[in-house]
């Protein structure tokens, strides 16, 4: 039988930690591998949120297309003045409580401010499966929602129309074709027929951003054609929500995310042949 004899110091090297140079190491190699991982979770969890916020906007506009089938081949009016006991007077072309502030700018209420009152159902709500479709993950949870119907209209005046004046009064979306002022004060519109949309998978329905009502025509009152202009508070406000991006609805209900820098003109009216020749 073998013996195997320690030595004193290799007896004491077994029983030392780290020193404080291994350990310093150590930590370092921790942090780069942190850092490196860190935001790929991040991008992997955003990416996972962005999935399901396209999914919620394809149901909006399944629902959308459903509820012009039922209504003569008319799409939802984006704002509707609809007297209800119990309600605000203005219906939403989608349904959260506009009581829970009074009229200001023309509209009832707050979407990006919590519900006080029960919400007021809109023209859509029935075709989708639940309320929580309405619910961006990356959205504040103090919003309502975060959605916003393309409010290009008539009654709006721009720069653009000296420069294009066969645009002036033929600039809609889909669910604004005419607007005008309800008896209270605030909004109220009609909406686009299928037929009078020229050219669907070119014309954006709706997307998401910082709202405080579920519409907007943020780029109508500015000069341009082919290039968004170049306002950061524009681009801050189209891509509030998704890094750098916004996610879109189209009125063939296919649904991308696209930058702001993509964005032209004629891709927010339904009339497309009040535009010169080659902007496709």
């Amino acid at each position: 039988m073998s013996v195997v004899v320690i030595c004193g110091d290799d007896q004491n090297a077994m029983k030392r930690g780290f020193t404080l140079i291994e350990l310093l190491v150590v930590l370092g190699i921790i942090a780069v591998v942190s850092a490196i991982l860190f935001p790929v979770f991040a991008q992997a969890r955003n990416a996972a949120k962005q999935a399901n916020c396209i999914s919620n906007m394809r149901q909006i506009g399944v629902a959308s297309q459903i509820y012009a089938s039922d209504h003569d081949e008319t799409w939802a009016p984006s704002v509707n003045w609809l007297p209800e006991p119990g309600f605000a007077p203005q219906q939403v072309w989608v349904g959260y409580d506009n009581n829970n502030q009074g009229i200001l700018g023309g509209f009832w209420g707050r979407v990006n401010e919590p519900a006080r009152n029960q919400k007021r159902p809109g023209a859509i709500d029935t075709y989708l499966q639940s309320d929580q479709i309405k619910r961006c993950p990356m959205m504040p949870r103090t919003w309502q929602m975060a959605y916003c119907l393309n409010w290009f209209n008539p009654l709006y005046g721009s720069p653009y129309y000296a420069t294009n004046p066969a645009a002036q009064g033929n600039e809609f979306g889909p669910g604004s074709k005419t607007c005008s002022i309800a008896p209270d004060g605030t909004f109220t519109c009609t909406a686009a027929a299928n037929h009078d949309i020229q050219n669907p998978s070119q014309t954006l329905v709706a997307w998401e951003h910082d709202a405080r009502v579920p519409m907007c025509n943020f780029l109508q009152g500015y000069d341009w054609f082919l290039q968004a202009p170049a306002v950061q508070d524009l681009r801050s406000h189209f891509h509030f929500l998704h890094r750098d991006a916004a996610i879109v609805l189209w009125a063939d209900t296919h649904v991308k995310r696209i930058p702001f820098g993509n964005l032209t003109r004629p891709m927010f009216s339904c009339r497309k042949d009040i535009y010169p020749d080659g902007w496709e």
